[in-house]
């Protein structure tokens, strides 16, 4: 019996299986839809590392969140931005607080034209100082002034209360947030998708 093998441009079917496998992997997109809590924060980080541990050379990440845990998103905040690992961003939804914050971790930020951008102080959650501002308000603004250049003067337009300031696509690209506006996209290959669990 001859056993057949499948050949392409002088590469057999195994080897073009391991060839599309090694493309799928060179760049990974990320979903992350929900609150921003420790352990979604803890599963992107995880999943960062196993794109870099698969040889991805690109990872976007996708947000669409209403904010959340302010601690867990610096720590993300900073996690990418150490990464020897390109990694940019993409709102397509609502990237509000905390998230917005993520959002400048990326190299290139861009958000589709259906979104919006929306930026408060911290306040505390629970406790005698419930809705009183939260010193860790300068840990949600420090990346505005670090990462793109933002004044005292817009510092204190968008973070000095609680009231909840909305930023337009148009407006974030005016304000150095995002760096281009274009529509959510993804590879064919399913592979190169992973939804980020959010536990509630």
């Amino acid at each position: 019996m001859v056993s057949l093998q499948v050949v392409w441009e002088g590469r057999s079917g195994a080897e073009l299986a391991d060839a599309g496998a090694t493309e799928a992997r060179m760049e990974q997109h990320l979903v992350y839809h929900g609150g921003i809590t420790g352990q979604g924060v803890r599963n992107v980080e995880t999943l960062l590392v196993s794109a870099m541990r698969e040889g991805a050379e690109r990872v976007v990440l996708h947000i669409c969140s209403s904010g959340g845990d302010v601690n867990a998103g610096v720590g993300l905040y900073n996690f990418i931005r150490a990464l020897p690992l390109p990694v940019d961003t993409h709102a397509f939804g609502q990237c509000a607080s905390i998230a917005a914050t993520i959002f400048l971790a990326g190299e290139q930020r861009t958000t589709v034209a259906t979104s919006a951008f929306s930026l408060h102080a911290a306040t505390f959650v629970e406790g005698p100082l419930k809705g009183q501002i939260s010193p860790n308000t300068a840990l949600i603004f420090l990346p505005f002034k670090d990462r793109i250049g933002w004044d005292d003067e817009l510092v204190v337009r968008y973070f000095t209360d609680a009231e909840e300031k909305q930023i337009l696509p148009h407006q974030a690209l005016e304000l150095r947030i995002a760096t281009g506006v274009r529509d959510l996209s993804f590879p064919a290959d399913p592979r190169c998708i992973v939804n980020v669990a959010v536990p509630a």
